[in-house]
C-alpha cells in the first residue's frame, strides 16, 4: 500500500469517525434533554421532527450530488443520513412508553442502549470493511499478484 492509498484510507476512516461522533452526540443531546433538562422535554418532539426534516433534506441533497458525480461512497453517506432522519421522530416514542403499558425505566434503558450500540456497531463494521477492501484493492497487492502469475507461467 503506497502513500496515496494510505492517505485515502485515513480520510475514509476519519469521515466514518466524524459521522459516528456526530450521530452519537446527537443521540446524547436528545437523551440529556429528555432526562436531565425537564423544561425542554415538552418541546423535544418538535425539535426532533425538525432535525429529522433537516437530515432528510441533507440526505436528498447528497443523493442528488452522488447521482451527478456517480459516487457510490456519497450515496452510502446519504443512506446513513436517511436512516437517521427516520430514527429521529421515533426517538420521541422511546421516552413515552407508558402509552404501551411498559415500565419507563426498563424500556428507556433497553431502547437507549440498543440504539447507541447498533449505531456504534454499524460504524465499527463499516470501518473494518473499508480497511479490508482498501488492503485487498491496494496497488502493491495487485502488482504482487501479477508478478506471481508471471512466475507461475
Amino acid at each position: 500500500m503506497n502513500y496515496t492509498e494510505k492517505n485515502r484510507l485515513l480520510d475514509k476512516i476519519s469521515v466514518i469517525g466524524l459521522m459516528l461522533i456526530g450521530f452519537e452526540l446527537f443521540l446524547y443531546a436528545a437523551d440529556y434533554c429528555y432526562t436531565k433538562s425537564f423544561d425542554t422535554a415538552p418541546k423535544m418532539p418538535t425539535i426532533l421532527n425538525v432535525c429529522g426534516i433537516i437530515f432528510l433534506i441533507v440526505s436528498v441533497g447528497m443523493y442528488i450530488y452522488a447521482y451527478k458525480k456517480s459516487s457510490k461512497s456519497i450515496a452510502v453517506y446519504a443512506t446513513e443520513f436517511l436512516a437517521f432522519a427516520f430514527i429521529c421522530p421515533l426517538i420521541t416514542y422511546w421516552y413515552y412508553p407508558k402509552a404501551f403499558g411498559l415500565s419507563t425505566n426498563w424500556f428507556h434503558k433497553v431502547s437507549h442502549y440498543v440504539l447507541w450500540l447498533s449505531v456504534l456497531g454499524y460504524y465499527v463494521i463499516k470501518t473494518i470493511v473499508v480497511i479490508y477492501y482498501s488492503f485487498k484493492n491496494s496497488s502493491s497487492n495487485k502488482i504482487n499478484k501479477k508478478l506471481n502469475k508471471k512466475k507461475a507461467s
